[in-house]
């Protein structure tokens, strides 16, 4: 048979690109692979390949530097971008900057090999983004704690950095087999099971120290409550994180301001007296100590000021959104920058605003009530293919942040979102569409 294409594999973990060349080698692809950004450029310097597989996070040189450059270099060059560290802002970076698929770890064989015929068979299309918004993509990565700790974790997972799950193994091998395999992939020797060993609690699950054996194998609080003091003690402990109310954190949960913001505006004894509702309180006495003060002093003659109204800067921003507060409040924040803005809370308002009016900007909500799917996202690249979207949803996906941007969203915000987040991603929409 003969070779179908030329891949090349790029992972700093020498296990991953072992492993994606053996499962596309089944399928008589042509695998190479290198473990840096540099060792791949080399070789792309020297031969020609259909497809790049890169990591996005990777020493010296990441996986979206590397993308850019490659799209600059060998424009025609199909990419697919994979990670550990899935978050749907590199997701939607890479789609921006030419990938065409994003597929976090661990995938299954099957999973690669479907999103490899896909884009070798031209059924996936690049996203269409100008020069000017492809230079101004940062390509800087950023790995939370908890991405870092994800990657830890090996739930249902036969190995946490190799690309094989136990259904997909068993679907091959059988059932019993996959009950043998330890971390490693190998199946492992038979142990006792813990509750066999000396000292082992059986209540609480755990081994216990030489304490626990001496008194007896004997909870007395345990047998008596049935349950386990120490893992009760654990689920107080956790039951009481976050249910204090935290200014701090955030002030109304359903509108999109936090601490810091506020305390710009009001200072921060104004929201030392918030209770939980987000109203300011002062203690009686406290108050009375005020009133007293207010009634010593002369009452100062504050000077008024009229302010012109001026002519908006921008025009034409819809905010396609169906919560009406919400809405009202980014129709808010943006009109104090001099943005027009226009809203609809239908699906039908909606349609009849993009047909009547070619708008510069669009903020669109995903959950509109009567949408299918994209189809609001799919109206407006149909009537007005200059206009620029910002996806904004309290259901962030990996796979929403990828199908967006392949059908041109430039900005995907999360809510709760802050003030400055709308504004900033509004300010470099136009500049972009300028």
């Amino acid at each position: 048979m003969e070779t179908t294409a030329k891949i090349i594999v790029i992972d700093d973990e020498m296990r991953i690109c072992h492993n994606v060349k053996k499962i596309l080698s089944k399928n008589n692809y042509d695998v190479s692979y290198a473990t840096s950004a540099k060792a791949a450029l080399e070789k792309m310097a020297k031969e020609a390949f259909s497809l790049l597989i890169s990591d996005v996070v990777m020493p010296k040189m990441n996986g979206l530097e590397l993308l850019k450059l490659v799209k600059n270099q060998w424009p025609l060059t199909k990419v697919i971008m994979i990670t550990a560290y899935g978050a749907t802002d590199t997701a939607l970076k890479s789609m921006r900057l030419g990938a065409l698929d994003y597929i976090p770890k661990p995938f299954t064989p099957d999973q690669l090999r479907s999103a490899v015929e896909r884009v070798l068979g031209d059924k996936l299309v690049e996203a269409s983004v100008g020069k000017r918004e492809k230079e101004a993509i940062d390509t800087t990565v950023k790995v939370s704690a908890a991405q870092r700790e994800r990657k830890k974790e090996a739930i249902d997972i036969i190995d946490v950095d190799m690309p094989f799950d136990r259904d997909e193994v068993a679907k091959y091998t059988g059932e019993e087999y996959t009950k043998t395999l330890g971390p490693s992939d190998m199946p492992v020797v038979g142990m006792p099971a813990p509750e066999t060993l000396e000292n082992f609690c059986k209540l609480g699950g755990e081994i216990c120290n030489e304490v626990f054996g001496k008194l007896g194998h004997i909870c007395k609080v345990g047998n008596k409550t049935g349950e386990c003091p120490r893992k009760t003690a654990k689920k107080k402990k956790g039951a009481m994180k976050g249910k204090a109310f935290d200014a701090k954190k955030l002030i109304g949960i359903d509108h999109p301001f936090n601490y810091e913001e506020v305390v710009s505006i009001t200072g921060p004894e104004y929201v030392w007296n918030l209770d939980r509702d987000g109203m300011s309180f002062i203690p009686y006495d406290e108050l009375k100590k005020q009133v007293a003060g207010m009634m010593e002093k002369e009452p100062e003659h504050i000077p008024i000021y009229h302010e012109v109204m001026r002519e908006p800067a921008y025009r034409d921003v819809l905010v396609i959104e169906d919560e009406v507060g919400i809405s009202n409040n980014i129709r808010k924040i943006l009109s104090k920058k001099g943005y027009d803005v226009d809203q609809a809370v239908t699906k039908n308002e909606a349609l009849q605003k993009i047909e009547e009016t070619a708008y510069k900007v669009i903020l669109l909500d995903l959950k509109i009530p009567e949408v299918r799917g994209l189809e609001l996202l799919e109206a407006i690249r149909e009537k007005g293919r200059d206009t620029a979207v910002i996806i904004i949803t309290g259901y962030a996906s990996i796979e929403s942040a990828v199908e967006t941007s392949r059908l041109g969203a430039m900005s995907y915000l999360h809510k709760p979102f802050t003030p400055d987040e709308i504004r900033d991603a509004t300010d470099n929409a136009f500049r972009l569409a300028a």
